[in-house]
């Protein structure tokens, strides 16, 4: 590399680092005054989410998923995306994708430069906006600026309050799974918490709801679309049968067709899959044109960081479920499987987790349990409190507690060297951030 322009990419990584230090990473979830901030801002940058085609999803689990399986088939079939999604594991720029690839830090500071400048013409200082905030809007800049075809826009907590629900109406308002979780911000049962979420459907929106959802959610979000006047999209449910399943993938079959591989292994990636196909076919009647050999190609390359993501030269599985929900979707694939010998299990949680009910679900399943530290200073559940709630509850499973993550791959890979076992690591996308800061990823 030339020395001028090495120069001036240290530059570039020094500010680039500043600035996301800078930023005020509290939520502010709980405040009402948000989203219409985030309005008005949206307003004096000229409202760049007006000038996209927005697919919108939120839901409990399986938005990443979901999002990574609809960009791979809008790619395959010659369509360009944005993807905002959260969190990141690795950089924060992992959140502001185009055609699967982070935007580039040069970027992200020019969109961030663009906005503060924004802020001071308005008589406000840099700090106006929190971290979440800011990459929100840095996003719906980022995605006019390079002429995107469609958005995939994923909800970060809840809906009415979430910074996201400052868009206007978006193309598609899509909904995975909602289930119980974040109850001391959203709400104590499926009915409060599929409330507060069905806050993002607006007036003219066409709305794609999960086939399998809580009876009581689908309820309220019906109630919602008809109340503002949305479109409730009605789609025949495709036939997805499973032929096969290892950790690299599911072979499938759709409506009586097979050849299609999904390269993301778990039978519960099925149900995000279907949600796919019916965001597909809302998009078919909107006028857009897919090819069936395309799609096949674009399922087999679906990549997402900390989903499923299994390495087989170490035999390490890599999964982010961080509540119940995702936990019992782990274990399910685990046990599909067939397994010979029960994995070591490398865990980590937050606090704020109803980790308790998790532990329930999966430590059966496993031979032994190396605890770690998540990489979130405010809400990580110490490895030394995880492993004494283990050995209480499950005196009889063999239990470590891991100085750091490198420390936790290390003992895992030299405990299991004679079983030659399946490691998991997984409980939080912040446990698998601090196995990747000290280079276990």
């Amino acid at each position: 590399m030339d020395k001028q322009l090495e120069k001036r990419e240290t530059k570039i990584l020094a500010r680039y680092k500043r600035v996301i230090k800078s930023f005020d990473k509290t939520w502010r979830v709980i405040d009402d005054t948000r989203v219409p901030i985030l309005r008005e801002v949206l307003s004096w940058l000229d409202h760049p989410d007006t000038k996209l085609k927005i697919i919108q999803i939120a839901g409990t689990n399986g938005k990443g998923s979901t999002g990574a399986m609809l960009g791979a088939v809008l790619k395959a079939n010659g369509y360009t995306y944005g993807h905002f999604s959260s969190p990141f594991i690795m950089d924060d720029r992992e959140q502001i994708r185009i055609n699967g690839e982070m935007i580039t830090k040069h970027d992200f500071l020019t969109y961030y430069d663009q906005v503060v400048a924004t802020f001071a013409a308005h008589g406000h200082a840099i700090d106006y906006l929190s971290y979440f905030e800011y990459l929100t809007i840095i996003s719906l800049v980022a995605f006019v600026d390079n002429g995107v075809d469609i958005v995939i826009f994923e909800a970060g907590l809840g809906g009415l309050r979430d910074a996201t629900n400052a868009i206007e109406a978006p193309m598609l308002t899509v909904f995975t799974k909602i289930s119980i979780d974040h109850q001391n911000l959203l709400g104590h049962n499926i009915k409060e918490i599929a409330d507060n979420k069905s806050a993002l459907i607006k007036s003219g929106t066409w709305v794609i709801n999960y086939a399998g959802q809580d009876i009581d959610a689908t309820k309220v979000l019906k109630a919602r679309t008809e109340a503002v006047g949305a479109r409730w999209f009605e789609h025949k449910r495709d036939e997805i049968i499973i032929l096969n399943t290892t950790p690299a993938g599911l072979d499938l079959s759709i409506n009586g067709e097979s050849g299609y591989f999904l390269s993301m292994s778990g039978a519960f990636q099925v149900h995000n899959f279907s949600i796919v196909l019916q965001i597909k076919a809302a998009l078919i009647e909107k006028g857009m044109v897919f090819d069936r050999a395309k799609t096949k190609q674009g399922l087999a390359n679906v990549k997402i960081l900390g989903r499923m993501n299994y390495h087989e030269d170490t035999n390490i599985l890599f999964d982010a479920a961080h509540n119940v929900d995702g936990i019992r979707g782990l274990v399910s694939a685990l046990n599909a499987w067939h397994l010979k010998i029960k994995p070591t299990l490398i865990l980590g949680v937050l606090k704020d987790k109803d980790y308790h009910e998790m532990l329930d679900e999966i430590v059966p399943f496993v031979q032994r349990v190396i605890t770690v530290t998540p990489n979130n200073k405010t809400r990580a559940l110490s490895a030394d409190e995880l492993a004494a709630d283990i050995l209480s509850d499950y005196p009889n499973i063999e239990v470590e507690v891991a100085n750091d993550a490198s420390a936790a791959i290390s003992l895992a890979m030299r405990v299991r060297e004679s079983s030659k076992a399946l490691i998991v690591v997984t409980g939080s996308f912040y446990t698998l951030s601090a196995i990747h800061r000290e280079g276990g990823i």
